[in-house]
């Protein structure tokens, strides 16, 4: 694949998609009544039974799809928010009634391969996550690029055959539990303990472990006129909520981690007391220059990236750097280096505008500042030092970037990086 074709998903990556949200929603969750808007343009009259659910998380981006099928099939009509409500579970039985299937509003195997054969190309960002993931754990080597091929299908058998589960290549729930599992006590640990080991990225400010979240607090999944005015005031300040919908999804989740980051507040992209606090008298410092944009800044210690346009306005974005961890050079001589993020003036020397294959991942629309470093979009921006050296942002951010910022603009990085070899890496 060439670094400017489009991505793309085929039915198997909706096949592999719609079994993972079922795995989610049929195993773990039961989906809640929570949005209003009118959702099916079919004529079949049909009402999805409310649904209420449980402790499990929702994952909003796999939602999105869902909806964004749906969409495509005339059976949704509201908005594209990946928060689970009445009206997707409607526009889902309509689709279950027009294809001879029990109208129930639910996810089952019957529902997951009729909508696979009618949805045709699907919007590749599941599959991108996790082709993401298998590449961090070794399992996968290509594109990172929605197409759930192959390659993409062989890696999921191979880490089913470590973990002892059956090498059927379908991500079914429990092969996605695995994965993230592991994942989250391989990977993003590494990367966790050895942020904090090199003092890198305020990884002090991360959550404990399995904190509840208090239920008049503002998290990913509510809506209401609460979320909104959250929204209005991020946008005020600078933030990139997306549309002041209501819905508090993935968007907002992003732009209240960068505010948290910003702030020197936990990061868990949950609105409490003290993050309201902060809202109505915000006390973060902005970019360290006032030199007229397009240019950016990078503060690698608070993990966010300014933003600055010709006119002066300022946006803030949550972005994820260098993680101090080892690793294995994919240059040849060079051996194991340590992932750090470079600091100091550069400008953007090229663009490409789709993906880069690199030899430590794929690069989503990057902008290079220096040799194999860049910022670039990326499926997994947690709010902590993760990447091999790049600056990652959120592939929705670095669109928006790619309308400010263009080659020869200033990209200033500063903040806490150790000492390091000269050789230390860079990459994805």
């Amino acid at each position: 694949m060439t670094a400017n074709e489009t991505p793309r998903t085929d039915k198997h990556a909706i096949r592999w998609y719609l079994f993972l949200v079922f795995g989610v929603a049929a195993l773990t969750l039961a989906l809640a009544g929570c949005d209003s808007s009118s959702s099916s343009t079919s004529t079949s009259p049909v009402a999805a039974a409310p649904v209420t659910p449980t402790e499990a998380e929702h994952d909003s981006v796999l939602v999105s799809h869902l909806q964004e099928e749906l969409s495509h099939l005339g059976y949704h009509s509201g908005h594209v928010d990946g928060v689970w409500g009445e009206a997707t579970s409607t526009a889902l039985a309509s689709f279950q009634s027009d294809n001879g299937l029990e109208a129930t509003g639910h996810y089952d195997a019957q529902t997951a391969m009729a909508l696979a054969e009618a949805a045709g190309d699907a919007d590749a960002l599941t599959v991108e996550s996790l082709q993401q993931k298998l590449l961090e754990l070794g399992y996968y080597d290509g594109v990172v690029d929605g197409d759930f091929g192959e390659g993409t299908e062989q890696a999921v058998t191979d880490l089913q055959a470590a973990q002892g589960l059956d090498q059927t290549g379908v991500l079914d729930h429990e092969t996605f539990i695995a994965i993230t599992d592991l994942h989250a006590t391989t990977v993003e640990q590494e990367h966790i303990d050895a942020a904090r080991a090199n003092g890198i990225g305020g990884v002090e400010f991360l959550p404990a472990s399995g904190a509840t979240v208090p239920d008049d607090y503002l998290k990913q999944g509510d809506e209401g006129p609460e979320v909104q005015e959250l929204q209005e005031r991020l946008t005020e300040l600078g933030y990139r909520p997306g549309d002041a919908s209501g819905r508090y999804d993935a968007a907002t989740a992003s732009a209240v981690l960068a505010f948290q980051e910003a702030e020197g507040l936990e990061r868990d992209s949950i609105v409490g007391p003290e993050v309201e606090d902060h809202l109505a008298n915000p006390q973060a410092a902005g970019p360290k220059k006032s030199d007229a944009g397009p240019r950016v800044e990078v503060d690698l210690d608070r993990q966010i990236m300014f933003v600055i346009d010709s006119s002066g306005n300022v946006t803030t974005v949550n972005v994820s750097t260098g993680s101090g961890r080892q690793f294995q050079s994919a240059e040849e001589g060079k051996g194991i280096v340590t992932a750090h993020t470079p600091t100091g003036e550069f400008v953007v020397q090229r663009s490409i505008d789709g993906n880069r294959e690199a030899p430590l991942g794929t690069l989503y629309r990057p902008l290079y500042f220096q040799g194999g470093w860049a910022i670039h979009g990326n499926p997994h921006v947690p709010g902590y030092p993760a990447s091999h050296g790049c600056v990652r942002t959120a592939n929705w951010d670095q669109d928006f970037v790619w309308t400010v910022i263009a080659d020869g603009d200033p990209v200033w990085i500063y903040g806490n990086n150790p000492d390091l070899p000269p050789d230390a890496g860079a990459g994805a």
